[in-house]
């Protein structure tokens, strides 16, 4: 006859190897569960390593236009209709050169009237000259008539600049860069006629921010990198101006590019680079 005190402590037994078991199984399931957990993606990016103090970013470039250094507006210095165009745009001219015509047809009669106005006071003021050093005319004959000459003479010139301005004339040499008449138009003083610009000296103005105040000097040399394509062209700071705007916080620099070997047009658009290029000693 079996003991009554043996089956309890058999079957309390086995309850505690089962619950050893359950609590191993959940053990294992939980390591593996949380090995399988993906990284976190920030605490994976905090930890990562900062780049090399090597890898820098490049120097920025800076937008701007490339204009022409001398660039002349000729307006209309007369009331008239075009009658003859010399150019067009795009064309060279030598300075000087005659650029359109107007009618002068109503000026160089004017000018012919008071050429022959000036020849005649001329001839009355040499003979008032002869009869004053013969006592024949007073003092004051002989100053009316060369206050007359003077006067004609005057009124000749006047009348000639008049009919020489009726040729549209260039002050420099250049390209046409622009043309705003055409023949037959008629046009009134002060009226916009054309626009030349000398390309052999091309000139780019920027506002850099004030970070970059003392790192450039006048002299410094720079790169043109034209945004339509192509090489690269090597310019010159000609001007630093280091008053800072305090709205804008930006300061004014000039560059000025030679141009003489017509690699650029004047207003095109390109980018300043003040890398790659050596910098001259201080």
């Amino acid at each position: 006859m079996t003991s009554p005190s043996v089956r309890p402590f058999s079957g309390l037994l086995a309850l505690i190897l089962a619950a050893a078991i359950v609590a191993g199984g959940c053990s294992s399931r939980a390591g593996t569960a949380a090995d399988a957990t993906p990284a976190d993606p920030d605490s994976s990016s905090a930890t990562q390593a900062p780049l090399p103090d090597s890898i820098v970013q490049p120097d920025p470039t800076f937008e701007t236009a490339l204009i022409p250094l001398h660039s002349v507006e000729i307006f209309a210095r007369l009331d008239g209709e075009i009658v003859a165009l010399d150019v067009e745009e795009g064309a060279r001219v030598a300075s000087g050169g005659a650029l359109a015509r107007l009618d002068d047809r109503d000026r160089r009669a004017t000018l012919d009237m008071r050429e022959a106005e000036e020849a005649r006071a001329e001839s009355s003021w040499q003979r008032a000259q002869k009869l004053h050093d013969q006592k024949v005319i007073s003092e004051e004959q002989f100053i009316a008539a060369r206050s007359d000459w003077q006067i004609a003479r005057a009124q000749r010139d006047r009348a000639r600049i008049d009919w020489e301005r009726c040729t549209v004339r260039t002050p420099i040499a250049g390209l046409v860069e622009q043309r705003r008449v055409q023949i037959g138009q008629t046009v009134k003083e002060g009226d916009l006629l054309f626009r030349i610009g000398d390309p052999s000296t091309l000139r780019a103005e920027l506002l850099l921010p004030e970070s970059r105040l003392g790192t450039v000097r006048v002299g410094q040399p720079v790169r043109i990198l034209p945004a339509a394509g192509g090489e690269a062209t090597v310019a010159r700071v000609t001007r630093v101006n280091p008053l800072v705007d305090p709205a804008s916080g930006t300061f004014r620099v000039v560059i000025d590019l030679d141009n003489r070997a017509g690699r650029l047009h004047g207003g095109v658009s390109a980018r300043v680079a003040f890398d790659g290029v050596p910098a001259p000693p201080r």
